[in-house]
């Protein structure tokens, strides 16, 4: 079950998240995905305590699909104008105003709010659980606000979205600069113990790989790329296959509108392994500039032409990448 708050939005906007759910197929059951789905709306011309009550709705409705045994998801948009309605009943109602204005008890009220996610064992015996999804919209993009930091403070994990990326068309414009996750770690043990012990390595990799790319971009603005040696250009490289053939998603594609876990795997397994073979073949004595223009499209388009759940198919793309790799003078 999906329960979407709309707190603090225009009428309009709400009235064009419902049209959309209407039209939304649902993957699960081939219906709309508005029949699984519940939607609040208190728009920015409702009272203030409307607003403020929004939120606590949205999770107690969430709990009762949980407590029958469903796993629900709460979208939570956005906790800063539930926060902004907290501030503005806090001082009509007289209270000692903390940081910019915010009631001192803002933190334990977003807590008390993302604690109530999790999972449990209901009184009938099936296992359900609520995820929570807060968005947080702070005015003028500023980190540091009280709201922003008093999230980071208690969620598991966090996707910033990135203006740059969004004006470039890079969707979902999620940063992996300024995003991080808490549980990698269990994640990574999880993953091990059922069957994908590579897992956390991959991701080490290619968050290391992302991290030089960026900063040998920035270096690549003042003085060139092809003033740079070749090792570097394969960083470069790299990070824009990890860019444009795993971080990249078309929600609109049949194909990649959804990706199995052992697809995701491959994928990147795909982009490591042709940069190992970019760099081993430079360290060859290979021309950079032979690589660079090298027809390396397939390895981009996988992540679209392959199914949902084809991992086959991507492997078969990095036998071939790898071989062409191989055969270049």
């Amino acid at each position: 079950m999906i329960v979407y708050v709309g707190c603090g939005e225009r009428g309009n906007e709400m009235a064009d998240v419902l049209e959309e759910l209407g039209r939304v197929t649902d993957a699960r059951s081939g219906g709309r995905l508005v029949d699984r789905t519940v939607v609040i709306a208190n728009t920015s011309n409702m009272p203030m305590m409307a607003r403020e009550a929004s939120v606590h709705t949205g999770i107690t409705v969430a709990e009762f699909y949980r407590d029958m045994g469903y796993d629900t998801v709460v979208i939570a948009d956005s906790t800063s104008r539930w926060a902004e309605s907290l501030r503005e009943f806090s001082n009509r109602n007289g209270d000692l105003p903390a940081e910019e204005g915010y009631p001192a008890t803002l933190a334990s009220e977003l807590a008390a709010f993302y604690e109530r996610a999790g999972r449990v064992t209901t009184l009938g015996g099936a296992t359900a659980s609520t995820t929570v999804i807060g968005a947080v919209s702070p005015a003028g993009g500023d980190m540091t606000e009280p709201v922003t930091t008093g999230t980071q403070r208690f969620v598991r994990s966090l996707w910033l979205l990135d203006r740059d990326l969004a004006y470039s068309r890079h969707y979902p414009a999620v940063s992996w600069r300024g995003s991080f996750a808490r549980d990698a770690d269990a994640v990574g043990m999880w993953r091990s113990a059922h069957g994908d012990p590579e897992w956390a390595r991959r991701r080490a990799r290619a968050a290391a790989l992302l991290a030089e790319a960026d900063r040998l971009a920035s270096l690549a603005e003042i003085i060139g790329t092809g003033s740079l040696p070749g090792h570097e250009r394969m960083v470069l490289l790299g990070g824009r296959l990890l860019r444009d053939g795993v971080l990249q998603q078309n929600a609109l594609s049949d194909n990649d509108g959804f990706c199995s876990a052992e697809k995701g795997a491959a994928l990147l397994g795909l982009v490591l392994d042709v940069v190992d073979a970019c760099q081993r073949r430079v360290e060859e004595g290979l021309a950079a500039t032979t690589i660079e223009e090298a027809d390396l499209g397939p390895v981009v388009r996988a992540r679209e032409e392959a199914g949902p759940s084809d991992a086959e198919a991507v492997r078969d793309v990095r036998r071939r990448a790898l071989a062409m790799l191989e055969a270049l003078t």
